[in-house]
């Protein structure tokens, strides 16, 4: 911390808060710009939701709630300026990437489940329990993959009213 360098960024911050530097949309109301710096991450989870229809890796899945996460933070900054439509799209968004997100869960608690259960000299009554649990997790992961389109087509409704 006493270094040149960071004598020189607590500078450069310093003076950054003091005289930010803004863009021509400084002088527009938050209200009618933040929404279209929403458009992208939204885009973006649009085609992700898109290209995830049918039967898809699990990967691709969790791909898809990293874009919702993005667009569900986006949402919820402009939601501040913007009103309750856009703070209900947030919610519906964040209810999307909770589903995904328990998808996500499921299926990294199954291969763990399942390579511990691999090992060498483990004891039946463990190599049960793990079943058991592996079991429990596919389970979760399918109520996941099945329920994750209806959370979609709440954003998706969502998204037309969010900025009214």
């Amino acid at each position: 911390m006493d270094t040149e360098r960071y004598i020189e960024v607590i500078d450069h911050l310093v003076a950054a808060a003091r005289g930010p530097v803004l863009t021509e949309l400084a002088a527009s109301p938050a209200r009618d710009v933040l929404p279209g710096l929403v458009r992208k991450p939204w885009r973006s989870l649009r085609s992700g939701a898109i290209a995830a229809r049918g039967d898809v890796p699990d990967e691709q899945l969790h791909d898809l709630r990293i874009r919702a996460k993005r667009c569900r933070y986006a949402a919820e900054a402009a939601a501040a300026a913007t009103g309750k439509n856009a703070a209900k799209f947030a919610r519906e968004v964040a209810a999307l990437q909770e589903v995904l997100g328990e998808l996500h869960d499921a299926v990294v608690a199954d291969s763990w489940l399942r390579e511990r259960s691999a090992a060498p000299r483990i004891h039946e009554t463990a190599l049960f329990a793990a079943g058991e649990l592996v079991a429990l997790q596919r389970d979760a992961a399918e109520r996941a993959r099945t329920g994750w389109p209806a959370a979609w087509k709440r954003v998706e409704q969502g998204w037309a009213g969010a900025w009214r």
